[in-house]
């Protein structure tokens, strides 16, 4: 199962279109979305936090929002891998902690630099790059 559209769109414009993991002074902040041969791709994983079935790492019997913005982070494939092998070191609060640091991070880096320029996209295409993205990882 996958969030709608909307907290998927807020995933990936709060973290600003890069990796979230920040631990022990590593900072990836890898860019998530390119474009490859004039094709937007998606390089990065919608990860939950709390897992989705009970063989995932840090799953929760009953947790109420599994499938939402509010039990996700944003991260490279590199980085999903890690936390998901290591759920006893990359807790449930640590993730959430991770993630909001990398948001107000990236809300600092807009206000000291305006000019910025974001990677500008359509929903439409961010969505068809986001569902490209996930046939490929169901083909896996």
């Amino acid at each position: 199962m996958f969030m709608s559209d909307r907290d998927r769109k807020s995933l990936w414009s709060r973290a600003g279109n890069r990796c979230s993991y920040n631990f022990k002074g590593q900072v990836c902040n890898i860019e998530l979305l390119k474009y490859v041969n004039a094709n937007l791709t998606a390089l990065g994983d919608e990860c939950f936090i709390i897992g989705e079935t009970p063989k995932d790492p840090r799953y929760i019997e009953g947790f109420p929002e599994r499938i939402t913005y509010w039990n996700a982070i944003l991260l490279c494939k590199e980085h999903h891998q890690l936390v998901d092998n290591d759920p006893k070191t990359y807790t449930e609060k640590m993730l959430h902690e991770m993630r909001d640091n990398h948001e107000a991070a990236v809300i600092q880096a807009v206000k000291e630099d305006p000019n910025r320029p974001p990677i500008m996209v359509t929903d439409a295409e961010l969505l068809s790059a986001l569902k490209r993205s996930q046939k490929t990882s169901e083909i896996r």
